[in-house]
């Protein structure tokens, strides 16, 4: 690209007529126009030895002629986007076999200008390194050793079979040989690379992924964690500024924490943990929120819920974790929670919501624990007064 020429002068306009505006189509289309140069390149070789009277006109004629038409069907599916419609829309190991097959052509007939078809042979091979397969190319070269393995003899056969010519013909198979064998061996190599390369990448996202979620989770319960909730809630604060529905914050701690760990042992406190933060992971809702605030505290953002319904919500937690089982190692172990909830109001800064969460949940536990309570805030102040 050259950035400090015009627009009109990129030739842009002329890549989109000529190829296609689609940016795949169009990548293909220059792949395409490059080997479809080298294989004009080969008509035009032949042409110039019948124009000196080196190479038979009538067979000239003939191959100029399927090599174009056949190059015009490979444009055309392209420009019209059928080559889409195929199994291999880039259509490369097939523009490959053709051209393959008339470069065996053109050295058949091609008289004193043969080399030139070995030459062309080893450069589309060679372009195509860099987008075929490893047994794509295997393929191509069986092909390749075929087919020119064929003409050479075919030559030897119309020359009378001098001496000459045999030698000259095995060298320039064997020469053919040693270049699609080291062809071969380097996309093999290739491969090998790209997908060493590929599991690299792999391996690199895995490590970010892990990285992101150590970042933004707790490793014990696997919910969110305290910074992360943080970002949330100021997330969900301008949320609610801009659209004028409100949240509610609850704090949870669970009751005699400290008891369970010291009659049962840490292990069964990671357990009952886990159990209270997958309990109140199934009771909320996919817009909810909840983290690990910190020891046996969560906090809990109920977006667009008003107080009422986020302490039913509560209660309904309660109710279930009552029934369920929290820890292996003591299958008979029951725990409950206490919580306070707290609606954000407008102009009020998240931290002094969260005190107020906070403040409810003190309150609860005041009142013996095992309930939900809830903080008015400006609400409770107003009817004070």
């Amino acid at each position: 690209k050259l950035p400090w020429l015009p627009t009109w002068m990129r030739f842009a306009w002329l890549s989109d007529i000529v190829l296609s505006t689609d940016v795949q189509q169009k990548a293909l289309g220059r792949r395409f126009l490059v080997a479809a140069a080298n294989c004009l390149a080969g008509v035009l070789a032949l042409n110039v030895g019948a124009a000196h009277g080196l190479i038979d006109a009538h067979a000239r004629f003939r191959l100029t002629v399927a090599a174009l038409g056949c190059l015009a069907v490979f444009y055309a599916l392209m420009r019209s986007g059928l080559n889409r419609r195929l199994s291999d829309p880039t259509m490369i190991e097939a523009q490959s076999w053709a051209a393959i097959g008339f470069l065996a052509w053109g050295y058949l007939i091609g008289g004193p200008g043969r080399p030139v078809a070995l030459l062309l042979l080893a450069a589309i091979l060679t372009f195509s390194v860099s987008s075929t397969t490893y047994r794509q190319l295997v393929r191509e070269s069986t092909l390749a050793a075929i087919l020119f393995g064929a003409a050479m003899w075919q030559v030897t056969t119309l020359e009378g079979g001098a001496a000459t010519s045999s030698v000259m013909q095995a060298v320039y198979f064997s020469v053919l040989l040693l270049v699609l064998t080291t062809l071969c061996l380097l996309v093999a190599q290739m491969s090998r690379l790209r997908d060493e390369a590929q599991s690299h990448q792999a391996e690199l996202k895995e490590a970010m992924a892990r990285i992101r979620d150590m970042a933004t989770h707790d490793d014990l319960t696997g919910l969110f964690n305290r910074r992360h909730m943080l970002e949330r809630l100021n997330n969900e604060k301008h949320r609610s500024i801009r659209s004028g529905r409100g949240f509610c914050l609850a704090m949870i701690d669970i009751d005699h924490f400290k008891r369970v760990n010291d009659q049962f042992g840490h292990g069964t406190g990671d357990q009952v943990l886990s159990s209270v933060a997958n309990a109140i992971s199934a009771g909320l809702r996919e817009t909810d929120v909840v983290a690990r605030w910190g020891g046996e505290e969560f906090l809990v953002m109920f977006t667009d819920t008003d107080l009422g319904t986020a302490e039913r919500v509560l209660e309904r937690m309660q109710l279930a974790l009552a029934q369920s089982t929290v820890a292996e190692r003591a299958p008979q172990l029951r725990v409950s929670f206490s919580a306070g909830v707290a609606d954000y109001q407008a102009g009020e800064l998240l931290t002094r919501t969260i005190d107020r969460a906070d403040r409810a949940l003190y309150a609860a536990k005041a009142a013996g624990r095992n309930c939900v309570r809830r903080d008015l805030g400006v609400q409770n102040a107003s009817q004070a007064a």
